[in-house]
C-alpha cells in the first residue's frame, strides 16, 4: 500500500474538544452522486479509463503545487494544500490498490496494477522534492500566525515524514531513492503473488497418502503421523524463487534506510509508533516470550499428554516425549478440543446462529448500544462493484440518518482474488473546505463463501470466520468514525500498533459471554437466543492454547523486526544467511520443545513482511492495548454508552494524536512497555489453566 509517503502516513493533531459530540449533533456530509461505474465513480467504467487516472491526478497535483509554490496566493496555509496534494494521490492510488487485489477482472487487475506503478513513482518523487519541503519547512516561521495547534503539529510530522524520504540528498540519490521505492513495490508484489502458491504432490506421495496432486494447506488432521508431516513440511519447503524476491526486497529496504540516515529498516519504521524505537520493540517481544514461558510450557505439557496417549510406543511404556514437532501442533491442539469440549457438536448446534447476515447485524446493535452508528444494506448500482455473487454494500448511519460512510464487502472466495481477510480504504474522511467531510469508502474482503452460492447471506460460517468479521468490521468502523481537518492521520491512517486496537476489542466484545448472547440472533428465528451453554464452550475452545498463540506471534513479530534489522538484513542481502536461516533460529529460541525441520520456510508465505515491514509486532501491542481498554472499561458493562462514546471520540481522532495520548484519553493514563507485556502475561496465565484429557 502506498501509505508509507509523506503524503500517506502523516500524523495531525486534532484539538482534544468533544470533536465526536459535535459531530454527532450536527453532522453535514458531501454528497456522492452515484453512477455507472466502480464505487460510483462514472469515470471507471472500463479498465481502458484507469489509464487516464495518473494523468488526471498529474494535472491536479502540479495545480496544487503550482499554488503553494506561488508567493502571490496567500489565501490558504502550505499546510491545507499539501493537505489536497495527499488527498488527490490517495483517493486514486488506494482504489487502485483495491483494484489490483480484488478485481474479478483480470483486464481490471492488470490496469490497476500498472497505474499503481506509476503512483509509487509520482509519490516518491514528490517526497524528495526539495522546494515542496523548503516551502513547508519556511512556513512554520512565515506562516505562524496563521497557524493552530492541529497545523503545527501536522506541519512538523509532515516534516519529518519529508526527511525520512531523504528530501535533504543529493539529485543522484534523490534519484536512487526513487528507483529503491519502485523495487521495493516490485519485489514486494511478487513475493506476495507467490505466498499462496499451490504445492504439486508426486505420484508416489499420492499414492502413499491418498493425497490430490496439489495441495493447498499445510494442514491434515490425519491419525497418520507421517501424512501430517508430509503435507505440512512440502506446503512450507523452502522456495529459492520467494528465497531471491524476499532477499531483494530486504536488500532494496536496507539500503533505502541507510540512505536516508538510518541504522536499518528496523530502525526506520519504528518513528512514531507507541514504543517508539527499535530497542523498545526488542525488549517488548522478549519480554512476552519471556513472561509468557510458564504458560507457554503448561499449555505445551497438555498437548505432550495428547501426544504420548496418539503414540502406540507411548502406551506400551517405552517412550517418554518431551518436545513436539512443528506440524503436530496445529493437530493436537485440534485433538484436544474436540476431547475437552466435543467442539464438532457444540459447532454443529450452534451453527444456526453464526451466518454472515446474523454475524454483520450483531456488529450493527452493538456499535448503536455503544455509540449510535448502525450498519443498513444498501442496493448496488450497475457497475458499483465486480460482477461475482457475494459483493453487498452497506452505509454507516447515525441516531439523526446522517450517512457517515460506506463499506463494500466481498465475502466470496475465488481464486482471482487476494487470499486473506483485510480491509482497504477507498477513500478516507476529511474536513472540505466547503464545511462538509468527505464520505469514506471502505472494501472488506473475506474468504467465507463459494462465488457461485446463491444463497450467500445466510450461509453458515465457523465460529473463527464470525470472530474475523468482528475484527475487520471493526477497522472498518475506525475509518468511519474518522473525522480530522486533514486526510493524512483520518481513521486507520496512525500508527499501526494503534491502528490494530479498535479491530482488536471488537474480539473481546465478541468474546464476551453477555455480548454474544445478546446480539448473535438467527436469522430466519429472530426470538432464539444463542444457549449460554454452547456459548461459553466455543469461547472456551477459542481461547485454549491463547500462551502458545502469544509466545509463536511474538516470535513472527521478531521475526519481522530482525529480518530488516542492522545485522541480519546486510547478511541476507549480501547472501552470506538466508531467511529461513534466521527464521529458524529465531523460532528455536522462542519454542525451544518446538522441533522444526531445517528446511521449512514459513516465512516464504508469510505475507505481512510485506504489509507490516519491521512492525508486524504492532499486533501484539494492539492486543495489549486493547486488553486493558476492555477490563477497565467494558468487562464489567459491556454495553456502557458513557465509555463506547468516549472510545468512538478516541477513534474519531485517527492519527492526529500520539497513540499514548489517544489510549490516555479512554484508560486515564499512558502504558509502558512494561504494562502492556504484563497484560498480556496475565491473560495467558489466566486462560492456561487446561485440564488433561483422554484422547
Amino acid at each position: 500500500m502506498l501509505r508509507s509517503v509523506i503524503l500517506r502516513h502523516s500524523r495531525a493533531f486534532t484539538r482534544q474538544s468533544s470533536l465526536f459530540s459535535e459531530w454527532r449533533r450536527a453532522f453535514k456530509s458531501e454528497k456522492i452522486e452515484e453512477g455507472k461505474g466502480l464505487f460510483g465513480y462514472k469515470k471507471l467504467s472500463s479498465p481502458a479509463s484507469f489509464h487516464e487516472l495518473p494523468v488526471e491526478v498529474k494535472s491536479s497535483t502540479d495545480s496544487l503545487i503550482k499554488e503553494l509554490l506561488d508567493p502571490l496566493d496567500s489565501s490558504r496555509t502550505s499546510i491545507e494544500i499539501v493537505d489536497d496534494i495527499s488527498n488527490e494521490i490517495c483517493k486514486a492510488a488506494d482504489l487502485a490498490e483495491c483494484v489490483r487485489q480484488l478485481h474479478s477482472d483480470s483486464k481490471y487487475r492488470e490496469a490497476a496494477e500498472n497505474v499503481s506503478r506509476d503512483f509509487c513513482e509520482l509519490v516518491e518523487s514528490l517526497n524528495t522534492n526539495t522546494a515542496l519541503y523548503q516551502k513547508l519547512k519556511s512556513s512554520e516561521v512565515t506562516e505562524a500566525s496563521r497557524l493552530d495547534d492541529v497545523d503545527r503539529r501536522t506541519l512538523a510530522l509532515l516534516l519529518d515524514d519529508f526527511e525520512q524520504s531523504g528530501v535533504h540528498l543529493e539529485d543522484a540519490q534523490k534519484n536512487e531513492f526513487v528507483q529503491l521505492s519502485s523495487d521495493i513495490f516490485e519485489f514486494g508484489a511478487r513475493f506476495q503473488e507467490n505466498c499462496d502458491r499451490v504445492v504439486s504432490i508426486g505420484k508416489f506421495d499420492q499414492a502413499k497418502y491418498g493425497l490430490s496432486s496439489q495441495i493447498y494447506s499445510p494442514v491434515s488432521n490425519s491419525l497418520d503421523r507421517s501424512k501430517r508431516k508430509m503435507v505440512y513440511n512440502a506446503f512450507y519447503r523452502h522456495d529459492d524463487q520467494q528465497e531471491n524476491y524476499l532477499r531483494k526486497l530486504i536488500s532494496s529496504r536496507h539500503e533505502l534506510a541507510l540512505l536516508t540516515g538510518f541504522e536499518s529498516f528496523a530502525h526506520r519504521a519504528q518513528r512514531n509508533s507507541l514504543l517508539e524505537n527499535y530497542e523498545n520493540a526488542q525488549n517488548f517481544l522478549w519480554g512476552v516470550i519471556e513472561k509468557c514461558r510458564g504458560s507457554f510450557e503448561k499449555e505445551l505439557a497438555v498437548l505432550i499428554d495428547v501426544s504420548e496417549q496418539c503414540s502406540q510406543q507411548n502406551r506400551n511404556g517405552n517412550h517418554q516425549a518431551s518436545s513436539i514437532d512443528d506440524h503436530d501442533l496445529g493437530f493436537l491442539m485440534h485433538l484436544y478440543r474436540e476431547s475437552a469440549y466435543d467442539i464438532a457438536k457444540i459447532s454443529q448446534e450452534s451453527s444456526p446462529f453464526f451466518t454472515f447476515t446474523s454475524v454483520w447485524k450483531g456488529f450493527s446493535a452493538l456499535t448503536h448500544r455503544l455509540y449510535g452508528v448502525r450498519l443498513v444494506e444498501k442496493p448496488l448500482s450497475p457497475g458499483e462493484m465486480w460482477n461475482v455473487s457475494g459483493v453487498m454494500k452497506l452505509k454507516a448511519v447515525d441516531e439523526q440518518n446522517n450517512e457517515l460512510g460506506v463499506v463494500y464487502v466481498d465475502v466470496s472466495i475465488r481464486p482471482d482474488k487476494a487470499v486473506g481477510d483485510c480491509h482497504y480504504t477507498v477513500r478516507c474522511s476529511k474536513h472540505l473546505s466547503n464545511g462538509t467531510w468527505q464520505m469514506p469508502i471502505l472494501v472488506l474482503s473475506l474468504g467465507l463463501v463459494d462465488s457461485r452460492s446463491p444463497q450467500w447471506r445466510d450461509t453458515r460460517i465457523s465460529f473463527h470466520s464470525a470472530e474475523t468479521m468482528f475484527h475487520e468490521l471493526g477497522h472498518a468502523m475506525h475509518s468511519i468514525l474518522g473525522r480530522t481537518k486533514y486526510q493524512h492521520v483520518a481513521g486507520t491512517r496512525c500508527p499501526q500498533d494503534f491502528s490494530e486496537i479498535p479491530s482488536n476489542l471488537m474480539e473481546y466484545f465478541f468474546s464476551d459471554l453477555k455480548v454474544m448472547t445478546d446480539i448473535i440472533k438467527r436469522t430466519d428465528r429472530p426470538n432464539d437466543q444463542l444457549p449460554i451453554e454452547s456459548a461459553a464452550t466455543l469461547l472456551a475452545s477459542r481461547h485454549s492454547f491463547t500462551a502458545i498463540e502469544t509466545v509463536q506471534q511474538a516470535a513472527y513479530g521478531l521475526y519481522d523486526l530482525e529480518v530488516h534489522g542492522p545485522i541480519a538484513a546486510p547478511q541476507i542481502a549480501s547472501g552470506h544467511m538466508t531467511t529461513t536461516e534466521l527464521f529458524n533460529d529465531i523460532m528455536n529460541k522462542a519454542m525451544p520443545h518446538v522441533q522444526r525441520e531445517l528446511g521449512s520456510a514459513f516465512q516464504h508465505r508469510f505475507h505481512h513482511t510485506v504489509q507490516y515491514g519491521a512492525k508486524y509486532y504492532s499486533y501484539l501491542v494492539a492486543r495489549a492495548s486493547a486488553c486493558l481498554i476492555w477490563q477497565q472499561r467494558f468487562m464489567d458493562d459491556p454495553f456502557s454508552r458513557k465509555w463506547g462514546d468516549c472510545w468512538a471520540e478516541v477513534q474519531s481522532h485517527g492519527g492526529g494524536h500520539h497513540p499514548s495520548v489517544l489510549l490516555e484519553k479512554i484508560l486515564g493514563f499512558r502504558p509502558t512497555e512494561k504494562e502492556l507485556t504484563i497484560a498480556l502475561s496475565k491473560e495467558s496465565q489466566h486462560l492456561a489453566n487446561l485440564d488433561a484429557v483422554t484422547v
